[in-house]
């Protein structure tokens, strides 16, 4: 395979590697390609209801905000496709996430995306990183990882293997029906809060019992403020970079507001639903909503599962008994299995790697071999990492940082907060 100096392999193709590949496209001299494990370009599909919102502008699409002229903008995929007028017409206030997983889908094809290519391991000969993938050997001068973060489980739940317990990622392609049920939702976040919407809303009525662990810190409002949101401005993880470690632990947990929340749309549609079952149906239905409570155990049987939660306020323990368990607990940043080659040779600290400013790991090889990584660099670059709205950037630094040159200009913007 042939290779030059600027050949990028892109492992994943998420919202990052594709932001990445879009931007790349026009570049003379960049060959990258990109390769991706599934069938399809599919974001977040167990998530994928008809009425899911995504919750950023649509201008946070994988170019515009740092190449708005690109013909790979969210805008110009709705005007090949005939509908731009009658999108604007619509006047939605959001742009939903399954018409953004078109978008994704267009891009993907327009940019050659290798579907159903995993890498099995990644290597390096001396020269070159070598990808051995389902579809053969691929050689690069430099590698973008962005396989995504993987569903988290509470310790308690890792050795569970039951058709009754599952993650919320899994929840559409997996879930079992919970009408007439009793079912146990943990979590507080904005899945756990679509999933209990969709729990209480199937056609076939609700389950007979929802018991809802919301997590350490309760049913809490998404903050997204305008001052909040100035935390996902470029400017913003720029200043978070210079900072010390610990400042960077301190401010992670003073922003868990703006990430780790419910939309308040989104709280008082369940509120509202569970009012109607409460007082205006004639179907069965009890609820119990157990505000900042963890799950600490967890067992499985052939008929249900016997879970235990802990009162984060009391610490007193409670027992309940579930048919079903939907494990709305979030993601983390993992490394993945087929760096096994080259772990050694990587900065990793603990489950995570440590990351440059440009989003590079510093490994003992050479340094025209470069390896790069997306979404997975939140404790070095700050609360924006894993969002959408920061994905063209943070591809435009990857590539400056590549080609050695600033091709995409980035340092324009500006920001209301004074970072000193």
């Amino acid at each position: 395979m042939a290779y030059d100096d600027t050949e990028i392999l892109a492992v994943g193709a998420g919202p990052s590697n594709l932001s990445l590949a879009a931007l790349a496209a026009p570049i003379a001299g960049v060959r990258l390609t990109a390769v991706e494990a599934r069938d399809s370009v599919s974001w977040h599909p167990g998530l994928m209801w008809s009425t899911s919102r995504l919750q950023v502008s649509g201008v946070k699409d994988l170019v515009s905000l740092v190449d708005p002229r690109s013909r790979f903008s969210f805008v110009n995929f709705l005007h090949e496709h005939g509908r731009l007028y009658r999108h604007l017409i619509a006047g939605a206030e959001y742009v939903s996430r399954r018409e953004f997983g078109q978008y994704f889908g267009w891009v993907a094809e327009k940019v050659g995306v290798r579907l159903g290519e995993t890498v099995h391991e990644l290597d390096h000969d001396g020269s070159l990183f070598v990808a051995r993938t389902s579809r053969g050997v691929r050689r690069s001068r430099s590698v973008v990882l962005g396989v995504g973060q993987a569903p988290y489980l509470p310790d308690c739940a890792r050795t569970i293997d039951s058709p009754r317990v599952w993650h919320a990622a899994e929840h559409l392609t997996r879930g079992l029906p919970a009408t007439g049920r009793t079912v146990l939702l943990v979590g507080g976040g904005q899945s756990a809060g679509e999933i209990a919407l969709d729990l209480l809303s199937q056609a076939a009525g609700p389950p007979r019992r929802l018991i809802w662990a919301t997590g350490g810190g309760g049913l809490r409002p998404l903050d997204d403020s305008a001052f909040s949101n100035e935390w996902f401005n470029p400017r913003f993880a720029e200043y978070f970079q210079r900072l010390g470690a610990e400042h960077r632990t301190a401010l992670l947990g003073r922003q868990s507001d703006a990430t780790c929340g419910i939309t308040g749309e989104l709280l008082t549609r369940t509120y509202r639903k569970l009012y109607e079952l409460d007082y205006l149906s004639d179907t069965p239905f009890t609820h119990t909503v157990l505000a900042g409570s963890r799950l600490t155990g967890l067992r499985g049987g052939r008929h249900g599962c016997h879970a235990t939660v802990q009162d984060t306020v009391t610490g007193e323990h409670r027992e309940y008994e579930a048919d079903l368990v939907v494990l709305a607990t979030g993601f983390r940043p993992a490394i993945p299995d087929f760096l096994a080659p080259l772990r050694k040779r990587l900065p990793i600290r603990g489950d995570g790697y440590e990351v440059d400013r440009d989003y590079r790991l510093r490994w003992d090889g050479p340094d025209e071999n470069r390896i790069y990584v997306q979404n997975a660099a939140q404790r070095s670059h700050g609360v924006a990492d894993p969002n959408l709205g920061l994905a063209a950037w943070r591809s435009a630094v990857i590539l400056n940082s590549l080609l050695g040159r600033e091709h995409y200009a980035l340092k324009a913007e500006d920001i209301t907060l004074s970072l000193r």
